[in-house]
């Protein structure tokens, strides 16, 4: 199978070097511009479903979860976020209370930019609006992604398909096959597939019986990528 690029750099304006009089690799620098890098530690939450949204977080390093938490205390995982993108805009555009809670699963570097801030940029960049478009596009593509996969895979074929994911931006080609360079616990993947942490260990165990997925040194190895991904069209 053909290895995607990072989904951030598949579009990008064909023949443009800048937006108007606006280069596009330096969009980030000016959204940020006049703001101070803040370090936080993993686990910092940085706002919690209903809040007001007064401010975009600007991700320069690290990485975000962004998750739902139910009245019953279920919790799902939205995605991911990694550096280099906003979190949190789309309420600070559109207003209302935070729909979701955003956590650092990483330590972080991120710039606080106040929400009002932010739309007077968005506004008066070409070049930032484009960018926001390229981001909500990509994010109502995984949702869609998201929801086909609850909708038609089974249980098994739902974690197949979370591996197979992971294992496009986190995984390194080893003689063995390839290791995911992210640790994984079997709660994280039941709380990203909304299922119980017993099914995702009854799951993971017969597919390490079957020889599809074995885990080393804390990392989960995926010794023939192409015999799991078979796996989804049994």
């Amino acid at each position: 199978m053909e290895k995607e690029l990072r989904w951030e750099k598949q579009w990008i304006p064909e023949h443009l070097s800048a937006v108007g009089n606006e280069p596009w690799d330096t969009v980030w620098d000016r959204l940020t511009d006049g703001f101070r890098p803040e370090t936080v530690p993993a686990g910092t939450v940085f706002y919690q479903q209903g809040d007001p949204a007064r401010e975009v977080i600007f991700l320069q390093t690290g990485q975000i979860r962004v998750e739902c938490i139910h009245s019953s205390g279920k919790r799902r995982v939205l995605c991911l976020l990694f550096e280099g993108i906003p979190v949190g805009e789309d309420e600070c555009l559109f207003g209302g209370p935070r729909e979701y809670r955003a956590v650092a699963v990483t330590a972080c570097q991120i710039f606080r930019i106040p929400a009002e801030v932010f739309k007077r940029r968005a506004e008066a960049s070409p070049a930032l609006a484009l960018k926001l478009f390229q981001i909500s596009a990509r994010k109502s593509q995984v949702l869609g992604r998201m929801l086909i996969r609850d909708s038609f895979l089974s249980v098994r074929g739902r974690v197949i398909q979370f591996l197979l994911s992971v294992s496009e931006p986190y995984g390194t080609e080893e003689g063995e096959g390839v290791r995911l360079t992210i640790r994984l616990t079997h709660q994280e993947v039941a709380d990203f597939l909304g299922i119980s942490r017993v099914v995702v260990s009854q799951c993971f165990q017969s597919l390490n019986r079957e020889g599809l997925l074995k885990k080393t040194r804390q990392h989960y190895l995926i010794p023939d990528r192409a015999a799991l991904e078979a796996q989804l069209h049994t």
